[in-house]
């Protein structure tokens, strides 16, 4: 066994001889390993170089898909343990490019025997195949298995078990999150349907037309302004005061009609017809003092406003009605 393993060893040796005197000083691409020879689990360096002239690295030769695509497993089979960036070395003075790009990838292999690494392409370019001798672990004859080992406990730090948990106790304050929102939606629709159902409870009725009417004719007849030449405004506000009552009592949309629009009206309303031409005069004698600037005698001021007042009061609705 031993010369056989003797023999081998000479001629892996002679094969590496052949492939480096075979391959020029300076080939376009080289990949090589740091060692011919390693043992079970034994890392290897394998260097790649390329040398590249400025035009061919400008125009894209060694790009990112020309290298080769190694993740677990490189050629011949050699396990990928980690690879390195890509760098830019200086080409030697005799070479015939102007720099070289380098990267290493290091590898291992759990088989015992030779493994033949073949050409790799390195975009239009492929390397010289080598060869690796793996070599099983050199056992002792009395060698004994080393006995069990005890239970070694291992204690997790506090950041290492917020980092194993975090899905969740991240998942519990998300839901205890979506929670609080939702009672606080909850919580804010129901105050906002109470305060309006309060707001709307301390907020005092409307009140009634003819309520309305008769404060603003008592405190126009009790000012007496016509007598301080405010005679054309004392009309002005008994008349949208009369017209606003008609609105409101008998539906009547007289507060953006015309005097004779609003006598028109009228024959057709619920106002009593007792009550057609006087209104209809009353309401004429204000269009004469707010438009013709007429003037009327102060009696018939007071009068005209009393007869607003006594038409409000015989047609305001029963108390039973409002």
């Amino acid at each position: 066994m031993e010369g056989l393993e003797r023999n081998m060893r000479l001629t892996v040796g002679w094969m590496s001889a052949v492939l480096a005197w075979s391959n020029p000083s300076w080939a376009q691409v080289s990949l090589q390993p740091d060692t011919s020879a390693l043992q079970w689990g034994e890392r290897v360096q394998l260097t790649a170089n390329w040398l590249l002239t400025l035009d061919e690295l400008n125009a894209g030769l060694a790009d990112s898909t020309a290298w080769p695509a190694w993740t677990d497993t490189a050629a011949g089979g050699l396990e990928v343990l980690a690879e390195s960036d890509i760098d830019t070395v200086p080409s030697p003075a005799d070479a015939s490019g102007d720099l070289i790009l380098r990267k290493a990838w290091l590898v291992t292999s759990w088989d015992s025997g030779f493994v033949v690494v073949p050409p790799v392409a390195f975009g239009p370019h492929l390397t010289q195949p080598f060869m690796l001798e793996v070599v099983a672990p050199n056992l002792q004859p009395e060698a004994q298995p080393r006995p069990a080992q005890g239970i070694v406990v291992f204690e997790w730090t506090l950041w290492e078990q917020l980092m194993r948990t975090w899905p969740w106790w991240g998942g519990a304050m998300l839901a205890l999150a979506l929670a609080f929102a939702a009672w606080k939606l909850g919580w804010r629709r129901n105050h906002s349907a109470n305060g309006d159902a309060s707001n709307q409870e301390d907020v005092p009725p409307s009140r009634l037309p003819h309520e309305v009417a008769l404060e603003s004719l008592d405190r126009l007849i009790a000012n007496e302004a016509w007598k301080r030449g405010e005679a054309k405004e004392v009309q002005a506000e008994a008349s949208l005061v009369l017209r606003r009552y008609l609105e409101g009592q008998f539906d009547m949309r007289a507060a953006e009609k015309t005097t004779d629009e609003v006598v028109a009206m009228l024959g057709s309303s619920r106002v009593p017809s007792a009550w057609h031409d006087r209104l209809a005069r009353t309401l004429a004698q204000a269009d004469m003092v707010k438009f013709a600037k007429g003037e009327l005698p102060d009696l018939t001021h007071r009068t005209t406003l009393e007869a607003y007042r006594d038409f409000v009061i015989e047609t305001q609705p029963d108390h039973e009605d409002a």
